[in-house]
């Protein structure tokens, strides 16, 4: 497994829980955490596969924004 970073513009719990619990459902075979320690709120993603272009869809679909680190 590798680990996936990005850095997102999310800002709330309540947002936060909402992408991972939408993230969870389309990417079921991975272990997600959202990081939101100081002003970057960093998504981390444990996978097997590249999930890159399903993450950005979820983010975007949501009106949040994110980019691999």
């Amino acid at each position: 497994m590798h680990i996936e970073a990005y850095k997102t513009n999310v800002r709330t719990k309540k947002d936060a829980s909402l992408l991972v619990a939408l993230l969870q459902f389309v990417i079921s075979d991975c272990i997600i955490n959202f990081d939101r320690r100081g002003r970057e709120n960093i998504l981390k993603i444990e996978t097997n596969r590249d999930v890159k272009e399903m993450v950005y869809g979820v983010f975007t679909k949501q009106g949040f924004q994110c980019q691999i680190i």
